[in-house]
């Protein structure tokens, strides 16, 4: 349920989610920072077992929102560990009135983890603005909706047969990685995404953590180098 990746990180499975009639894996990363204190990153539906594994690591210290499409489950997080800090960028801000958060969330991490987890905000879609995170001892890419991994045996179990060629034409498959194609059509000024994705791929990440699809848990750079050609072309 609680599965090591890498050093101080875990990744954890939640159960399947529907948006605009597909159905979604979800995904959480759980990453225990210098302090002993742990970092929560697109937090899966809560239960028992769950918590009682990722309280078993350290004390709950910030829980994270990559995008406005990640927040089902933030204020089930935030009552179980009302001392926690809530984070997340400013559209999701905007759209979760009813929870408080601790700060928006762009290019430059804060003091809390900065120097451990990287990140890179991307405004390009007038529809979405998003973070992808770098960490460092793990050397991890975890990214939310900019790249997915669908793989076979999760198409055929929980997407009808018509629908299966979309996410392969699309590209949002195991090998490939693509975001959605409507995301990619949105995606704008290109040039000034371009650096963060080549500054990302420089850090030389082994694993790439989707919270849609398969893990990429070896040869992480030269899976970003494909699942981001449309970008970097």
């Amino acid at each position: 349920m609680l599965e090591p990746l890498g050093s101080n990180l875990w990744i954890a499975d939640g159960g399947v989610v529907s948006f605009k009639g597909f159905d979604y894996p979800t995904r959480m990363v759980v990453v225990r920072l210098a302090d002993g204190g742990l970092w929560l990153w697109s937090p899966v539906a809560r239960t028992a077992a769950i918590e009682d594994k990722i309280q078993a690591l350290g004390p709950v210290r910030h829980i994270v929102s990559p995008n406005k499409l990640h927040y089902l489950f933030l204020g089930e997080w935030q009552a179980a560990f009302p001392g926690a800090s809530l984070w997340a960028t400013a559209a999701t801000i905007a759209k979760c009135k009813e929870l408080h958060f601790s700060g928006a969330l762009t290019d430059e991490p804060p003091a809390e983890w900065k120097g451990q987890i990287d990140q890179f905000y991307f405004t390009n879609s007038p529809f979405m603005d998003e973070l992808i995170f770098f960490h460092r001892a793990s050397r991890t890419a975890i990214i939310a909706d900019l790249s997915q991994t669908f793989s076979e045996t999760f198409l055929k179990r929980h997407w009808p047969w018509w629908m299966r060629p979309i996410a392969k034409l699309s590209k949002m498959v195991e090998g490939w990685g693509y975001p959605p194609i409507d995301y990619r059509i949105s995606f704008r000024n290109r040039a000034t995404a371009r650096p963060k994705i080549r500054e990302l791929i420089g850090k030389h990440p082994e694993h790439v953590v989707v919270a849609h699809g398969e893990v990429v848990r070896t040869g992480g750079e030269a899976f970003l180098r494909r699942a981001f050609s449309w970008l970097l072309r």
